[in-house]
């Protein structure tokens, strides 16, 4: 019976893990290039019952059950959260008209053969990330980081930043400085405009009348990003995989495209989400009322050996 307690309890945890990542999930259904998480259960591992026969003389002074051992049958002991893991699939582009806000197209990447742990290959979608960098701070040192959301700004260095003050870097790993952009021929300040910064589908930083004086942003593919992308913040990525991921190359990523003026949302479906909320609020309690009966059986039980 205390099993019983068990996997209802676990049932109930896991329940709560996956409706906090559902209410992050439409908490950020208008952040953009935000990923949602879907959580991925697993159950503990199961044991195999067997009902034991004595072969010898048995148990003194209990009855003797001769015969070799029979096979009941397997026990669960309930399911765990065991990780959250990112939907990368694009989410919509929408068009802002903002100078610094960019969107970066997954045109038509094809599918990569990917060798897992045990040997075995899969077929996978990769997906394109911009490069950032958190600054270096408190001691530690500068990290890169890789991100869907373009949403970006300009800090008082006149350096290009995320939302959350991490550098956009270049292709030379450098963070990308926006103040030769801002000045004319003559060297006298302009004004930020997409007039005066433009950015081609190939993601270079251009000034119109200065065409060699050019900025390459830093994109990257990562062929399993299921695997080797783990989610640093609700916009950021860290890269676990093996060496660095591969630079953009327009010969190889054949459509991946950048758009000035756009951004890309949340891939969050509100409807899907909030079905699944309430999925998950009536497993929930599912587990709670079979707890319940389990705690009233054992109360009376207890009634039952106090009587004796």
């Amino acid at each position: 019976m205390l099993r019983g307690l068990d996997a209802a309890a676990s049932g109930m945890l896991a329940n709560q893990a996956r409706q906090d990542a559902l209410t992050n999930n439409l908490a950020n259904v208008n952040t953009p290039g935000y990923k949602a998480d879907n959580s991925t259960f697993r159950t503990f591992p199961e044991l195999l019952l067997e009902r034991i026969r004595d072969t010898g003389g048995g148990v003194a002074g209990l009855p003797a059950f001769p015969g070799p051992q029979q096979i009941i049958g397997k026990l669960s002991h309930g399911v765990y959260n065991q990780e959250l893991v990112p939907n990368f699939i694009q989410g919509d582009i929408t068009e802002t008209g903002k100078v610094l806000d960019i969107a970066m197209t997954d045109g038509t990447l094809a599918a990569r053969t990917v060798t897992n742990p045990d040997g075995t290959t899969k077929q996978v979608q990769p997906k394109m990330f911009f490069a950032i960098q958190k600054p270096a701070a408190n001691g530690q040192p500068a990290e890169t980081f890789y991100t869907r959301s373009g949403n970006w700004t300009m800090n008082a260095q006149g350096f290009l930043t995320t939302q959350e003050g991490y550098q956009v870097l270049g292709s030379n790993g450098q963070p990308v400085n926006l103040a030769r952009f801002l000045r004319d021929p003559a060297g006298r300040p302009v004004r930020l405009s997409k007039e005066n910064l433009q950015i081609s589908p190939t993601g270079q930083l251009t000034i119109p009348w200065n065409p060699a004086a050019t900025t390459q942003l830093r994109m990257v593919r990562v062929d399993d990003p299921t695997r080797n992308m783990i989610k640093e913040m609700d916009t950021t990525f860290r890269y676990t995989g093996a060496g660095a991921p591969a630079a953009y190359n327009p010969a190889v990523d054949a459509g991946v495209a950048v758009k000035q003026g756009y951004i890309e949302r949340s891939n969050v479906d509100p409807g899907r989400t909030m079905i699944d909320i309430m999925n998950v609020v009536r497993s929930y309690e599912s587990n709670q009322r079979v707890l319940s009966a389990y705690d009233t059986t054992l109360q009376k039980l207890n009634e039952v050996g106090k009587i004796g």
